[in-house]
């Protein structure tokens, strides 16, 4: 099973989405017609619609509690309907994901580490919210897309995954969620 198969269209999807990004006016359905996007977006961030993220050039951004996660993204972790158990799972993806993007692109034993990390956070959001394992799948593409959220955290997402490219692993058996 090919490493990353699971977000092989997310980079492609990102990269339009950012490149969108430019400014200008758009009309929508929301009654913020005549806005630029980024009002637009601080507009849907203030109603609570999508989350207050990080949008500093850092690309590390603010991990104050030191626990491999930004600040931002442990916060809307921690606001999600979900069970301890898949608030866990949530969280054990958002950290392999911040490394992903702190990575030294040019360790190949790490970048191996990393892709045993990713399979591993992936089955674990799975598992923890089976029966509907896809909203599990789907809420690791969400987290991707939280983490890589301004050019500078996309580019080194795609940076990485082209790291990556052609590696391979395997599923790793049994219970990968971390204590």
């Amino acid at each position: 099973m090919k490493r990353h198969s699971l977000f092989v269209l997310f980079p492609l999807a990102l990269t339009g989405w950012l490149s969108a990004c430019g400014g200008g006016t758009s009309p929508n359905n929301s009654g913020l017609q005549g806005t630029t996007l980024a009002e637009q977006i601080k507009a849907l961030e203030d109603s609570g619609q999508l989350p207050k993220l990080d949008r500093s050039r850092d690309i590390k951004g603010i991990d104050a509690d030191n626990n491999g996660i930004r600040d931002d993204i442990d916060v809307w972790i921690a606001a999600q309907p979900f069970s301890d158990a898949q608030k866990n799972a949530a969280r054990q993806s958002a950290r392999v994901r911040q490394a992903e993007l702190l990575a030294d692109l040019t360790d190949k034993s790490e970048l191996d580490r990393l892709g045993n990390l990713s399979m591993a956070s992936v089955k674990c959001l799975r598992l923890s919210f089976m029966p509907d394992y896809q909203q599990g799948y789907d809420l690791s593409g969400k987290i991707v897309a939280l983490t890589a959220n301004t050019k500078q955290r996309a580019k080194q997402y795609l940076a990485y995954n082209r790291a990556v490219s052609g590696s391979s692993g395997r599923l790793p058996e049994g219970n990968t969620c971390e204590p």
